[in-house]
């Protein structure tokens, strides 16, 4: 025992040169710690590179054009400058352009569409305040100038409301209109809540690619159609029976046909199947082929289905 005590005392002591040098090595990362607070800051500005400098610059005006060409709405808020004209308007009418004129931020002009579509409006001028967003200096400045239209003036109070456009001095209310959505123009797209020009294009070009729309939720697959934006326009879309376009039993997928016709999805296969099996269909009666289509599914089928493609 005495041995083993020997042994960790020797192990554990240090001489008197290692004391020495511990002590050096604090001394000197107490130095270093120390240093950089005992040496003034000469405050000297850092060394930019120009070329550098001008190679920021440049990116940031490109992603700044792009942007701008890219989104209706403006990076940039110019709020000085296009809430230099203030403007009798009414909250519940007017467009996101207008909101942007009476100096509002694209992201507040958009929160407030957003409250309209789905379903709020405004009462009383003070109702302003309550929008996220809007300082209580932009309301200040703008409840003075709010028009709110009397109740018999709008649509009813579940419906969306369409803005007025300015014309000649004054504001002339566009009300929306019930269209069929297989036969409406572009001009009549437009007429709806949050339609534009672009949009209106878009829903046209989707329509005559799928062959024409079965029903009125397929609208809400064109790109770029929000639900918001979906349920504003949904009270006004009407398919009319004789504009209904029918599927092509050799050109249409078993989701289509499902999706249209009712019939379950094992049944729609099974017809496609049919079809992959046996070359195409030549008139619509051949699906009585099928062993299990009875009369039942037959008659269900038959008024949303035609041959348009007969094969070669």
């Amino acid at each position: 025992m005495p041995v083993m005590k020997k042994i960790w005392k020797e192990y554990f002591s240090f001489s008197k040169k290692e004391r020495i040098a511990v002590w050096v090595l604090l001394l000197l990362i107490t130095l270093f710690m120390v240093l950089p607070y005992l040496i003034p800051d000469k405050g000297e500005p850092p060394v930019i590179d120009p070329l550098l400098q001008d190679f920021v610059q440049d990116r940031k005006r490109n992603y700044a054009e792009k942007d701008s060409s890219e989104s209706p709405e403006p990076n940039i808020d110019h709020n000085a400058e296009m809430g230099k004209n203030v403007f009798p308007f009414d909250p519940n009418l007017i467009t996101w352009e207008e909101w942007r004129r009476l100096g509002l931020s694209s992201r507040t002009a958009a929160t407030i569409l957003n409250y309209r579509n789905k379903g709020g409006r405004f009462k009383h001028p003070e109702d302003l305040r309550k929008i996220w967003g809007l300082s209580g200096k932009d309301a200040d400045r703008l409840i003075p100038f709010v028009r709110i239209a009397d109740n018999n003036d709008l649509r009813e109070a579940n419906l969306p409301k369409r803005s007025w456009e300015r014309t000649s001095g004054f504001y002339e209310k566009k009300i929306p209109v019930f269209i069929d959505i297989n036969t409406a123009s572009p001009e009549n797209w437009k007429s709806l809540p949050g339609i534009g020009d672009v949009l209106a294009n878009r829903i046209v070009h989707y329509r005559e690619r799928i062959g024409g729309f079965g029903k009125p939720e397929q609208v809400k697959k064109v790109f770029g159609i929000t639900d918001s934006v979906f349920q504003c326009i949904l009270p006004y879309l009407q398919i009319n029976p004789s504009t209904l376009p029918k599927l092509d039993l050799n050109r249409v997928t078993a989701n289509e046909l499902a999706d249209r016709t009712g019939i379950s999805q094992d049944v729609a296969k099974a017809i496609i199947v049919f079809r992959q099996q046996y070359g195409a269909y030549h008139q619509v009666a051949d699906l009585r082929k099928i062993v299990f289509i009875n009369d039942s599914l037959f008659s269900k089928i038959l008024p949303h289905v035609d041959i348009s493609s007969p094969p070669e």
